[in-house]
């Protein structure tokens, strides 16, 4: 019993390490992933990293070769498009399910995370900026009691990230992001369903833009590496 509860937490921490190692771009897009190397570098056995990449194969991070070796899928302006799309239109209906449960009690901490996104965003904190904002997405989510949606959003995410990433690490562009964030939460005080969904429906394809941005700039600096090379 004790040896099978070791092996599933290896298993779930080389998970957790390899996906951040995909999300951060320590594995690039289509860079092929040699078990022995990752193994010996996580410091970890074969099944457990076998069962990690199995796990993130069903996520589409990584994708499994004819010859059954994996590298780590590769990323499109129609991937990003096709995300960030299908995200806004579920949070679209997770905010008004929100807005039919909002308390006081949280209109108060929705109001205090929108003034430190906007207070971190004007000091240039992006990291807690970015920590801040995704709390607030997450309380709306929380709110709405919507666990269906919810859970899509959340299979979504890890696969989204990879592209948010980008946009950060090549473009900054988030002080009007932090401005969007009082909207959305002026219309949901309000009730209003309809500009709250399409406030935050623009807010997630305001993100969508940038990221695309971001991936042209990070296309164009890779040719520019390969034809060095």
């Amino acid at each position: 019993m004790e040896n099978n509860l070791s092996r599933i937490s290896a298993k779930d921490i080389v998970y957790e390490q390899i996906k951040e190692k995909i999300i951060k771009y320590l594995l690039e897009p289509g860079q092929p992933i040699v078990n022995k190397e990752l193994g010996n570098e996580l410091a970890i056995s074969r099944t457990p990293l076998r069962e990690a990449l199995q796990r993130l194969e069903v996520e589409e991070l990584v994708v499994r070769k004819s010859n059954g070796t994996f590298s780590v899928s590769p990323i499109s302006i129609k991937e990003c498009k096709e995300l960030f799309v299908m995200r806004s239109k579920l949070e679209g209906i997770l905010i008004r399910d929100a807005i039919d449960n909002l308390t006081e009690e949280h209109i108060e901490y929705l109001s205090y995370l929108t003034k430190m996104v906007k207070l971190n965003s004007r000091l240039e904190n992006y990291t807690d900026t970015e920590n801040f904002g995704g709390k607030f997405h997450n309380a709306i989510y929380s709110i709405s009691d919507n666990t269906t949606v919810v859970n899509i959003i959340f299979q979504l995410n890890d696969r989204i990230n990879r592209y948010r990433h980008l946009a950060h690490k090549h473009f900054v562009d988030i002080k009007t992001s932090s401005d969007e964030h009082e909207v959305i939460l002026n219309y949901m005080i309000k009730k209003d369903k309809i500009n709250a969904e399409l406030e935050i429906e623009k807010h997630v394809i305001d993100a969508m833009k940038v990221a695309i941005k971001a991936l042209e700039k990070y296309k164009d600096a890779t040719k520019l590496e390969s034809k060095s090379n």
